[in-house]
């Protein structure tokens, strides 16, 4: 019997792609606002032409994605500023000014964010029903800059644990993010699901830690699986709930 439902946020919940049809380009507004900052606000330091910026960024993104998921170090934001400046020649950044344009490079990400249809009245509608609700999150931005985007759109009130990768330096498909939540709901993974849009992280993730997966495809950014079969398959959010109670 189901009675825990955790949700992935990126994708899922909460959609941060913008108008950008593949990662990590969909990362360029948050590379132009740290580039933003840094221009009027490093003391006279000349800085290349963004295209540089960016282009370090891309390129070192998936590789320091993949040593955070292997457990070789933790992914952050002013991490990756830090290294993708000293790819362009820019050493001389203050950890202050570094943290600022990391925050401004946050905040540009929060501003292309939009709610997936449905996703506030399932969330709510399976908090009402009695389920525990948490929820595990790859991201390299800090859990309270998703918790701010979590509370503007109303998701924030029902969920009872949450684990935000960067926070904690645990990262999907590995099982010890799903084990924390589990810990921290008091749950136990035979009796819990997983809701998300990446099968490689989140139903190869939620498998491993011996939890029931459900596969939401709400973009064309992951295809459909086909290595991996997760529990169940949805098209809209709305159908969770009804899909729950025919478990049950």
């Amino acid at each position: 019997m189901i009675k825990t439902v955790i949700f992935d946020l990126g994708g899922t919940l909460i959609e941060y792609a913008g108008p950008y049809q593949t990662w990590p380009e969909l990362e360029t507004p948050g590379f132009q606002a740290a580039y933003s900052y840094l221009s009027q606000n490093t003391n006279g330091t000349v800085l290349p032409d963004f295209t540089r910026l960016r282009d370090a960024g891309f390129a070192l993104l998936p590789r320091m994605w993949q040593a955070a998921i292997r457990h070789e170090e933790n992914l952050q934001v002013a991490k990756l500023l830090r290294r993708s400046l000293r790819q362009i020649g820019v050493e001389d950044i203050s950890d202050a000014q570094l943290a600022e344009a990391a925050a401004a490079y946050g905040r540009a990400i929060q501003a292309q964010a939009e709610l997936i249809e449905h996703a506030v009245q399932t969330v709510a509608q399976i908090k009402a029903a009695g389920y525990k609700v948490g929820l595990v999150s790859n991201t390299m931005f800090p859990g309270q800059m998703h918790q701010e985007d979590m509370a503007r759109f109303g998701l924030l009130p029902y969920f009872d644990a949450m684990v935000f990768s960067a926070d904690v330096n645990k990262w999907k498909p590995n099982p010890d993010p799903f084990r924390q939540v589990l810990v921290d709901l008091d749950a136990s993974p035979d009796t819990a699901v997983y809701v998300g849009d990446d099968p490689a992280s989140d139903i190869a993730g939620g498998q491993s830690a011996g939890i029931h997966t459900i596969y939401f495809q709400s973009s064309q950014r992951f295809p459909k699986p086909t290595n991996l079969k997760p529990h169940a398959e949805i098209a809209s959010l709305s159908e969770l709930l009804p899909l729950l109670e025919e478990w049950n």
